[in-house]
């Protein structure tokens, strides 16, 4: 595994107490888990998947929904440490860290001690067929129309011709990968499942959320404060989320959650 395909910050991995691989969200990079590392307690480690086509994988083609799962499966695979893994799939990444634990756990591996959904709804629904679709224009003023509908990018972006000219193509790509996919949960995820959404999230409501329940024989559900874009604009109350669930994983929350060097404690922001 070439490690440009993933970063790594947080506690050494021979010593780490807790493995978080972050997938990101459309278009994203490495360079987005960074503020959860920020915020995460000093005894994890904390990678985030660089998926082709972006940062030092720039010249790289984005391949479609299969090729990315194998991407993050390699990750996964090659994450150095013993430490219990919990994968945290971000909106289009959501659905390729759903196919890439699932890949893992075919293979026979139990190496995922958990999967973490955030901003993406249960994908049990499929799409409408009357919807406009990214794959269907390559017209850059439809597209940022038809991205407004996923959460839109940011202003300052959409304002400057050369930095949209770079960072849309990986966003385009990422959402044309997924936007089209669908789910049977069955059979169930051989590791429990928590799902994050921000309580102003429009894409994100109850009734289509509600679902991600039949992925799992046990799985939970936090709201936090928030829209859509958390991990950019929340990244402290998504470590908030997983800290104060790490029950549910079966990791040894006493020492996964030791005061941070700032001496701060993360584990009591959340019940």
């Amino acid at each position: 595994m070439v490690p440009r395909t993933f970063t790594l910050k947080g506690a050494d991995p021979r010593e780490a107490a807790l493995r978080v691989l972050i997938v990101p969200h459309a278009g994203a990079g490495a360079a987005s888990g960074r503020a959860f590392a920020d915020h995460a307690p000093a005894p994890w480690m904390v990678a985030t998947a660089r998926l082709p086509g972006r940062e030092s994988r720039v010249r790289e083609s984005i391949p479609r929904l299969p090729g990315l799962v194998d991407d993050v499966v390699a990750v996964i695979r090659a994450l150095p440490g013993t430490a219990p893994l919990v994968v945290v799939g971000v909106c289009s990444g959501a659905v390729i860290a759903l196919e890439a634990v699932r890949a893992v756990q075919r293979e026979g591996g139990g190496s995922v001690a958990g999967l973490v959904v955030v901003s993406q709804w249960a994908v049990t629904e499929k799409p409408d067929p009357d919807r406009r679709s990214v794959g269907d224009t390559d017209d850059t003023g439809e597209i940022l129309e038809i991205l407004e509908e996923y959460g839109g990018v940011p202003e300052l972006l959409a304002g400057n011709e050369e930095m949209l000219r770079l960072a849309l193509p990986p966003v385009v790509a990422d959402i044309r990968a997924v936007e089209d996919y669908s789910s049977d949960p069955h059979p169930p995820l051989g590791c429990p499942l928590l799902t994050v959404f921000g309580d102003e999230d429009p894409l994100c409501p109850e009734d289509r959320t509600a679902d991600w329940a039949m992925f799992s024989d046990n799985t939970r559900t936090v709201w936090v404060p928030g829209g859509h874009m958390l991990l950019a604009e929340s990244p402290a109350l998504l470590v908030n989320a997983l800290a104060g669930n790490l029950d549910q994983f079966a990791v040894r929350q006493s020492r996964v959650l030791r005061t941070d060097r700032e001496g701060h404690s993360h584990a009591d922001r959340r019940g």
